[in-house]
């Protein structure tokens, strides 16, 4: 299965809402390594790492399916900011995770947890919201917007853990229903009820 394939049917899992530099990250591979330093620094300390696997893990728990934890989504978006997001994601990102630490997510209780998740949730869509409009009046006024902030850490932490996910084995196999030798192609199959969705 070629990248852009793939992007496209995660973004279809998502709901088609991907962010431009997850969807740049992922269909241009690699960057060069005449990209500029960040306040992230690769490898994740095991603290970051602990963090990260648990609010993959809130975003998607384990059921009678594996969680994001069973399909080692933490080392996936570890693996992602590092080769394959710009310094001012990156920067995004230990902000959020900096602003996390101080809270002292891993120590609160899990409905706490999820109420912090919350707040950055809805902070991140007031962000986006901000940016589509200043990036509007630019273009409107025949001026190129520059965002320099970078995807809000919420944001950017929730398409991660959604793109590696449901691109794992135990995400795809288990949490979706899953053909491994596809038969003939029927393009438009009704689901039964409470059938899960297709890995594609």
């Amino acid at each position: 299965m070629k990248r852009r394939d793939a992007l496209a049917r995660v973004a279809l899992l998502m709901g088609g809402t991907i962010s431009a530099p997850t969807m740049l990250a992922f269909l241009e591979g690699c960057k060069s390594s005449t990209e500029t330093s960040t306040s992230l620094t690769f490898p994740f300390s095991a603290d970051q790492k602990n963090l990260v696997s648990e609010v993959a893990e809130i975003i998607i728990p384990k059921t009678d399916t594996p969680g994001a934890k069973d399909a080692k989504v933490g080392e996936f978006i570890e693996m992602m900011l590092k080769d394959c997001y710009e310094a001012k994601d990156q920067n995004s990102f230990a902000a959020g995770l900096k602003d996390l630490e101080k809270r002292d997510f891993l120590k609160a209780s899990p409905a706490d947890q999820t109420k912090i998740l919350k707040e950055l949730e809805a902070s991140a869509k007031v962000e986006s919201e901000k940016s589509t409009e200043a990036k509007k009046k630019f273009t409107e006024a025949g001026k190129e917007y520059t965002d320099d902030q970078g995807v809000p850490f919420f944001k950017l932490v929730k398409e991660l853990t959604l793109l590696g996910y449901f691109t794992s084995e135990p995400g795809a196999t288990l949490a979706l229903d899953y053909v491994p030798v596809p038969g003939r192609y029927d393009g438009c199959i009704d689901l039964k009820p409470g059938q899960k969705a297709w890995a594609m």
